[in-house]
Formats: C-alpha cells, sequence, structure tokens
C-alpha cells in the first residue's frame, strides 16, 4: 500500500468521502433540479412525517443501544449483527422518508434526489473503507 501510516489513511479516507460525497450530489441536485437545503434544516415534509421520524429515531437509539449492550458480551463475532441491525434500522428510515417525499414534497424529484444520495454515498463510503482499510473487512465478516 501506497500510504502505510494509519493517520495518513484516515486523513485521505475523510478527504476523498466529503470530496466526493459533495461532487456527487452537486451533481445531482442539478441533474435533477432539486434545491440545495440549509445543513441543519428540518427535512421533513410535514407534520405527520415529523412524528412518524421521531418515533423511528427514538426506537432506533433504543434499539442500537440494546443490541450493542448485548453484543458486548459475544465480543467480535456480535459485530456483524450491529452492523446488520443499525443498516436495516437506517433503510427502514429511509423508505419513509421516501414515502413521505414522493407524495408530499413540493419538488417531484425530492425523494430521486434523496434515494440517489443515499445510495452513491454508501458506495462512496463502502470503497473509500474498503481501499483504504483492507482489514475492517475481515473484522466485521470474521474472514
Amino acid at each position: 500500500m501506497i500510504v502505510e501510516d494509519v493517520g495518513w489513511r484516515i486523513f485521505l479516507f475523510l478527504l476523498g468521502v466529503v470530496s466526493s460525497i459533495f461532487l456527487v450530489n452537486m451533481l445531482l441536485r442539478k441533474i435533477l433540479g432539486v434545491e440545495r437545503k440549509a445543513f441543519f434544516s428540518d427535512t421533513r415534509v410535514n407534520d405527520v412525517h415529523k412524528k412518524w421520524d421521531r418515533i423511528l429515531n427514538g426506537l432506533s437509539a433504543v434499539i442500537v443501544f440494546i443490541i450493542s449492550l448485548v453484543a458486548i458480551n459475544y465480543g467480535p463475532a456480535a459485530v456483524f449483527y450491529v452492523l446488520l441491525v443499525s443498516v436495516l434500522l437506517g433503510s427502514i428510515q429511509l423508505l419513509v422518508r421516501l414515502g413521505f417525499e414522493k407524495k408530499h414534497a413540493e419538488n417531484p424529484n425530492d425523494y430521486l434526489y434523496t434515494l440517489l444520495e443515499s445510495v452513491t454515498g454508501t458506495i462512496i463510503l463502502i470503497t473509500f473503507g474498503v481501499s483504504l482499510f483492507p482489514d475492517y473487512l475481515s473484522v466485521v465478516f470474521n474472514i
């Protein structure tokens, strides 16, 4: 590997992920004609969406916390299950957001932007993570 020092790999990971996600999102916004929202703005479409989002966030936090506590007893073998549950809960939250954006958003392309933003962001994170930290896969999947 060209860069052996862990500090440099973390720096390259952060720089690569942030810049790649920024550029891809900028391109998606231009293609789909979606306006950029403020960074800390409320992205919920209406009050019902806000209610469901709060319920799902609270349940997700409790579930991940409990599973993490249980996973401590099982050691590294349980890391995969914590990751799996986190991905499942995140997917449910994304599907709820997509549904509300498709039905109630002002711009009909908002839900497409949200979907593509999530998919491309995940692909970018995995790509940079695997390329800069190949040992991480063996820890998560017990290979």
